[in-house]
């Protein structure tokens, strides 16, 4: 059952339109500026289809809880989770949403570079960005004395959700 929807975010697409048109910044400047906008773009769509999707799934579920775009501060470190759904039994998915339409690729070191057509880019794995997530949560959970049922160890999941033309290539599994 959906119980947080994503937060909005156009007064951040707002600020970046308008920083655009300030007279003052070099080409360099307008030109990250302009990268960074695209960039959030679409990452909020990416987002939104994927809360579409997620939503429709758990839609009629008793056993799960969704919470799209769970932003909270721990110790210092600010942690924002695209999705996370929780199941009775103290199982939880971290759902991190990639929305590179391109090639996708991993080498053996666990290295992601996305392949556009006009070339290839290192980016930050997402594996890595969901296992940090999780030892937020673990963190908030402890603090907030939330626990499994019996003492259960609480069973954290990582997906990486992409985009649907996204084309994934992987070393052998046994590198």
């Amino acid at each position: 059952m959906p119980l947080k929807a994503a937060d909005d975010k156009s007064k951040r697409v707002k600020l970046l339109e308008d920083l655009q048109r300030v007279p003052s910044l070099s080409f360099s400047q307008k030109d990250w500026l302009r990268n960074e906008l695209s960039n959030l773009k679409k990452g909020i769509a990416g987002e939104r289809e994927a809360a579409y999707y997620i939503d429709h799934y758990f839609d009629k579920g008793e056993n799960h809880v969704v919470l799209h775009d769970l932003r909270f501060v721990i110790d210092g470190e600010v942690t924002q989770i695209d999705h996370l759904v929780m199941g009775r039994a103290s199982h939880f998915y971290l759902l991190e949403t990639k929305n590179f339409g391109c090639n996708l690729i991993i080498n053996e070191r666990g290295e992601f570079t996305a392949e556009y057509e006009r070339g290839r880019f290192g980016i930050p794995s997402p594996i890595e960005q969901s296992l940090r997530h999780e030892r937020a949560l673990r963190k908030l959970l402890e603090r907030l004395e939330i626990g499994g049922r019996v003492q259960k160890q609480l069973d954290i999941h990582h997906v990486v959700m992409l985009h649907p033309r996204a084309l994934i290539e992987r070393p052998p599994a046994k590198s």
